[in-house]
């Protein structure tokens, strides 16, 4: 457990950003990891497809946290289709061990050693669980 709560996620867990809640979001969405009870609420405002204004609430492990930490800093101008490419490659990461980012996204690949710890899966993909139900939502309401 403890290649899990290694330094470079303890530091990431300091670097989230968007904390503030958006009080006139156009989505708002809150997702929850039944196995821990990690919790994200993530409020968006959309333009052009991307997102162009984001806030969350972050209550989660170090491993919750940092992969929030790192989703964060690539939100602004996240388009559906690249959230879901990255998604996508990071399930593969959780389940496999094997990580294939693109470099904008390669900081993901810390989480990795998440391949061998099931119950905290569900913490680590809360962030693109959060994402993915702000454009199902913003699509919903087109």
């Amino acid at each position: 457990m403890t290649e899990l709560y290694n330094t470079d996620i303890l530091r990431w867990t300091t670097r989230i950003k968007y904390q503030e809640r958006l009080k006139d979001a156009d989505v708002t969405v809150t997702r929850t990891s039944r196995i821990c009870g990690s919790r994200i609420s993530a409020d968006a405002r959309l333009s052009g497809g991307a997102i162009a204004d984001f806030g969350q609430e972050v209550k989660a492990c170090a491993l919750g946290q940092a992969t929030a930490a790192i989703v964060s800093q690539h939100v602004i101008g996240l388009t559906a289709d690249e959230l879901d490419d990255i998604a996508t490659r990071f399930r593969h990461m959780v389940k496999s061990g094997e990580a294939d980012f693109p470099a904008k996204w390669a900081d993901l690949a810390i989480l990795a050693p998440v391949t061998d710890h099931p119950g905290r899966h569900g913490s680590v993909m809360l962030p693109f669980e959060c994402l993915e139900a702000v454009f199902q939502a913003a699509e919903t309401r087109a």
